[in-house]
């Protein structure tokens, strides 16, 4: 079956500020590839989304806000709208079938329990509604290594005390934390001017110019969004030898990632990995 759109369950307690939840049992049984919601009614904005939560049996496997959930899509080149913001669990721009579909959402392995959660704040009248892109569970057999993986989101924040250069703590990098596959990282900061990811001391990714990752990302497609610095491991659409894989099987994908300030902030990482439901 191709894929398909189907509405979502209708949103309860939509509110000025609260948690809006929807209940997504109904798309159980299918392999969710996209989530699009739209904002109505009357000041509504995402940044009035302080949080999105989508869980799993109760485990959070997409965790963010949505003004930088959109930063995030943009970067990818999804179309802005100011009235729909869209979680792709798929990688549309992706040069492999197997690279569009890892990270799609594959209900049929153990998900007894599926909503969504969105926590509005300032609002004025809002209104919620929203759909979601479904096909069948990947039957190819070809595809059935990416099957379990889903595009999960995790993030935390880290306060940069003056300019210089600093690690970061990024959730999952370090393998004795539990490792994972990383397609970007992206640091939502107004003074980061460069990047790189070291692995053992040898530098595997390295942008000491903020204009020169962006007009690198450009080149194939990507779109700069104003206090994003986008670590994006795939920029060029393909996978495979292209994620960062810090997973403990291997002892040798103990990675670093430095980044350069030119004045002290707090700044939030925002991961995007290849993960199995069942990890942490």
């Amino acid at each position: 079956m191709a894929a398909q759109n189907q509405p979502l369950q209708p949103f309860t307690n939509v509110v000025a500020s609260g948690i809006a939840i929807c209940d997504l049992r109904s798309l159980l049984g299918y392999n969710i590839e996209r989530i699009t919601l739209q904002l109505g009614g009357g000041a509504f904005t995402k940044s009035m989304i302080t949080g999105i939560q989508l869980k799993a049996n109760g485990k959070v496997i997409w965790d963010d806000s949505g003004s930088r959930c959109d930063a995030r899509m943009q970067w990818r080149g999804i179309t802005a709208n100011a009235a729909f913001l869209t979680m792709d669990f798929l990688e549309i721009k992706a040069k492999t079938l197997a690279g569009v579909l890892a990270g799609s959402l594959d209900t049929t392995f153990g998900v007894k329990d599926l909503r969504l959660e969105v926590a509005i704040a300032g609002a004025t009248t809002p209104t919620l509604s929203g759909y979601a892109e479904i096909s069948n569970p990947i039957e190819a057999g070809d595809l059935q290594l990416v099957r379990p993986l889903i595009a999960r989101v995790h993030w935390a924040t880290q306060t940069i005390g003056a300019a210089g250069t600093f690690a970061l703590s990024v959730p999952h990098l370090d393998p004795n934390s539990g490792g994972s596959i990383f397609k970007r990282i992206g640091l939502f900061s107004s003074n980061c001017t460069g990047a790189r990811i070291e692995r053992n001391g040898i530098r595997e990714w390295d942008f000491s110019s903020a204009a020169a990752n962006n007009f690198n990302a450009g080149e194939y497609g990507r779109a700069a969004q104003a206090g994003l610095f986008m670590l994006d491991m795939v920029n060029d659409g393909f996978f495979a030898d292209r994620v960062l894989d810090t997973r403990p099987a291997n002892k040798t994908n103990v990675a670093n990632l430095f980044a350069t300030f030119s004045a002290g902030e707090t700044i939030t990482i925002v991961s995007e990995v290849l993960e199995p439901m069942d990890v942490y």
